[in-house]
């Protein structure tokens, strides 16, 4: 091979090889360089084909690892929802509104209210009201240990849709630590009725819906019967 022949040849490889980095460069790594004779350039071609084959690989993998990162991802977010959606489903089973007579209606509270409890309480009340056609509603809050200024406007908020509806709504079972907690936050309750447990908020509803309560004496235990 004369001089000129071999720079040609040699210029030539030199092009392939800025061709292939530039393919390598767009993200395709399936170009690789042919080596047609063993001379200086062949320990170059194999090294950047043992390059190339190294960042194709490296880019499997690492393809590899974002899938398996998004389906946990994807499962992180399906179990998320689950857990949401049973929240929900407490939630609502926490907050369990209950016919005990003709026209009336209890919600027993037990537990912790925040905002997104009272709301839940709230809608969960005033379509019971709905559906039921009752007018009288004792939202029971003995299972109460706290309370705070959001949730009390809650509770008056309550009471204040159901007699938009036509009804009315007392609450019975305030602790003495929750009624202090009320008068060292300012709420007034003036135009609420309360009693003081359940007992007497059912003998307040029934004799507002006309229903006669009277006491018998049986061994010497106080029934009220109706």
């Amino acid at each position: 091979m004369t001089e000129d022949l071999k720079i040609k040849h040699f210029l030539e490889r030199i092009e392939k090889i800025e061709e292939a980095m530039i393919t390598v460069a767009t993200g395709d790594f399936s170009v690789r360089l042919e080596t047609p004779i063993e001379d200086e350039f062949t320990t170059v071609e194999a090294g950047i084909n043992l390059m190339i084959e190294d960042l194709s690989e490296e880019l499997r993998q690492r393809e590899e690892r974002e899938k398996e990162l998004r389906e946990k991802l994807s499962t992180i977010e399906k179990q998320k929802q689950t857990i949401l959606q049973q929240q929900e489903d407490l939630m609502e089973l926490s907050s369990p509104v209950i016919k005990i007579w003709d026209d009336v209606l209890v919600l027993p509270v037990i537990g912790t209210v925040d905002s997104r409890r009272a709301q839940i309480m709230m809608e969960n009340l005033l379509q019971s009201i709905v559906d039921s056609g009752c007018t009288m509603a004792i939202l029971d809050i003995t299972g109460v240990l706290r309370i705070d200024t959001q949730v009390a406007n809650h509770l008056i908020k309550t009471v204040e849709a159901v007699r938009l509806l036509g009804g009315e709504c007392i609450i019975s079972g305030i602790s003495p630590a929750i009624a202090q907690t009320i008068v060292q936050l300012g709420i007034d309750l003036s135009a609420i009725k309360t009693k003081a447990n359940l007992q007497e908020g059912m003998r307040y509803a029934f004799q507002r819906s006309n229903l006669q309560v009277r006491s018998t004496s049986s061994d010497n235990d106080n029934l009220d019967e109706i």
